[in-house]
């Protein structure tokens, strides 16, 4: 199973809900006020938990916080 790491903003704030291969994740936990926290979190949850998956994963976020994580964390690839 992919992981899979999804921001949305609620208010004035961001929240996350994260899921893993195996499981783990959390949900709705608050990652910031700005754009630029909630991409900062998102892509350190993308490395945790899709690049280390062999099956990859993917990004869901609000375009301002999308276009501020680099290309690579926004979908991970599968390894073969």
């Amino acid at each position: 199973m992919r992981a899979t790491v999804i921001i949305d903003k609620r208010a004035n704030h961001y929240v996350a809900t994260v899921s893993g291969k195996f499981g783990g994740g959390f949900m709705g936990a608050h990652v910031g006020t700005t754009p630029e926290q909630a991409a900062g979190f998102a892509a350190r949850q993308m490395v945790r938990y899709a690049c280390s998956n062999s099956e990859g994963g993917d990004l869901v976020a609000p375009a301002e916080v999308l276009q501020l994580v680099p290309d690579n964390l926004r979908s991970v690839p599968a390894r073969t």
